[in-house]
């Protein structure tokens, strides 16, 4: 019998378990081992670090799907922090792993390989895979992840670091209602690309390729949704049964001109019942939100369409985000599954407060930085995954299965046909000590008496017997700073436009 896959608790701010993530398959039935090297592809030059090689994976054939998932994570500085813990290596999966991360984050002289058989046993051993059906990076991503956390079921965290919430705001365009803010857990964001064979008319998109910031704009990007709303067709009941109870009034309370679509006159009995029913929406519609009991309590004869609008945001940041790249797409003339072959165009670093939520403090300042890729070449059907990942904090390897090639960081960006995408969150960087390095640097003069001000106003000054100095950068960004130390006034004119 399959273990149970347990899902993280989120320190409980889970309200929606439903899955996220459609289904992307890029299977093959033919062996990775056949396609150890993709064609036309070539590494770079860079020459390797003598004696100092780090090692592939072994692939005893069709198994480059997990052998580039495994190089990828083993970039990852917070998810080896995580396998560090006590716990984890008390846990024999999770202590599997972090020894085959420990062997692909060590040198050795000379060329060697690795094997996953001793972590592979023990996905098998719990029924966490199936050879007959794992043939996806992502797929076989997302199986490893459950079957960590369903290790650690008995703990009291099962958050990972690739785990996140997404906030989710639904409202009403008739009505302005705004539905309970829904929390969904993640631990990869998916992302759309465009056919690269047809023309698109979303300004996001362009034909043959798209960037990264687009695809990210598009997953907290507003959608209009025509669904039937909850209050609005309480508010229709309502105010038929105002009209009801006015007709099954006593005559001399009855309205002095009934509407004519009225036909029939209820029976005067029927009035108390009537107010009754409508007193129970009235209270259900002096909430704010409309209750899902309330409702079906009430079942109204009518249900209202509406257009609703959905707002999506990332409400909590992992350590380490993971974005994957559908390319899985839909052939109406042939009837069959394609991959789209859409560039992608990423940068090693990216912003996070665009897309994240006023949940999350200090949005704006938090940045992700490229740990790893995962790529693949072929067809939907069959094909090759590689990846290139990060080592020793600024150099790059290209691997596929057991052969590890150093790379430039250009060599990694320019392989757009990327299905993986993993970013590690940086620290929280000081900008003001940021600025006044790129400053100094780009005014080759020193700053002093950097220290905290409420109105930054003497936050740069300089000591010198002239009155002021002005510096010049060189983006002809102009600072003028006076040096009186009576008055101590700092001019800075835009320091972020003009000198970063």
């Amino acid at each position: 019998m399959a273990a149970a896959k347990i899902a993280p608790d989120f320190l409980n701010l889970w309200t929606s378990s439903s899955p996220l993530f459609l289904s992307d398959s890029h299977r093959w039935d033919r062996s990775c081992a056949d396609h150890s090297a993709p064609p036309n592809v070539q590494p770079s030059a860079t020459p390797a670090v003598a004696d100092s090689v780090l090692g592939g994976l072994v692939n005893p054939g069709n198994a480059c799907f997990l052998n580039s998932v495994l190089q990828a994570m083993a970039s990852s500085e917070s998810l080896t922090t995580f396998l560090d813990s006590p716990l984890s290596a008390s846990l024999p999966l999770a202590h599997e792993l972090r020894t085959l991360i420990s062997h692909l984050n060590t040198r050795l002289p000379a060329q060697h390989t690795h094997t996953t058989v001793p972590l592979l046993k023990e996905l098998k051993s719990n029924r966490w895979m199936d050879d007959s059906e794992q043939q996806d990076a992502h797929e076989f991503l997302l199986s490893l992840l459950d079957a960590l956390r369903t290790e650690r079921a008995n703990s009291d965290n099962t958050i990972l670091p690739l785990d996140g919430l997404l906030s989710s705001r639904v409202v009403c365009q008739k009505c302005g209602e705004e539905q309970t803010l829904k929390q969904i857990p993640f631990s990869s964001l998916e992302l759309s690309v465009p056919s690269s064979s047809s023309s698109s008319s979303s300004p996001l998109f362009s034909r043959d390729s798209v960037t990264l910031d687009s695809m990210l704009a598009n997953v907290v990007a507003p959608e209009k949704l025509e669904v039937y709303c909850q209050r609005c067709s309480l508010v229709a009941a309502e105010a038929h049964l105002q009209r009801l109870i006015a007709h099954a009034s006593p005559p001399s309370s009855r309205s002095p001109s009934p509407e004519p679509e009225l036909e029939t006159k209820p029976k005067p009995d029927i009035a108390p019942i009537l107010r009754a029913r409508r007193s129970m929406i009235v209270s259900a519609l002096e909430k704010p939100t409309i209750q899902d009991a309330d409702f079906e309590k009430l079942k109204p004869p009518r249900l209202v369409s509406s257009t609703k609008v959905k707002q999506v945001a990332i409400s909590r940041a992992p350590s380490m985000l993971v974005l994957h790249v559908n390319r899985s797409e839909y052939d109406a003339q042939l009837g069959i599954a394609r991959k789209s072959n859409t560039r992608v165009e990423f940068s090693e670093r990216i912003q996070f407060g665009k897309y994240a939520s006023d949940q999350i403090e200090g949005g704006d300042e938090t940045w992700y930085r490229l740990s790893s890729t995962v790529v693949h070449f072929g067809s939907h059907s069959f094909g090759h995954y590689i990846a290139y990942r990060r080592v020793d904090g600024s150099s790059w390897v290209r691997v596929s299965d057991g052969d590890v090639q150093p790379v430039s960081m250009d060599d990694v960006l320019s392989h757009g046909n990327v299905v993986l995408l993993f970013y590690e969150r940086e620290p929280t960087v000081d900008f003001v000590a940021v600025e006044k390095d790129v400053i100094e640097e780009e005014t080759k003069w020193p700053l002093y008496d950097v220290h905290d001000s409420d109105d930054m106003s003497d936050l740069y000054s300089v000591s010198s017997v002239e009155s002021s100095i002005v510096l010049e950068s060189a983006t002809n960004g102009r600072i003028k700073i006076p040096i009186n130390t009576g008055e101590r006034e700092c001019y800075v004119h835009d320091i972020r436009t003009n000198v970063l």
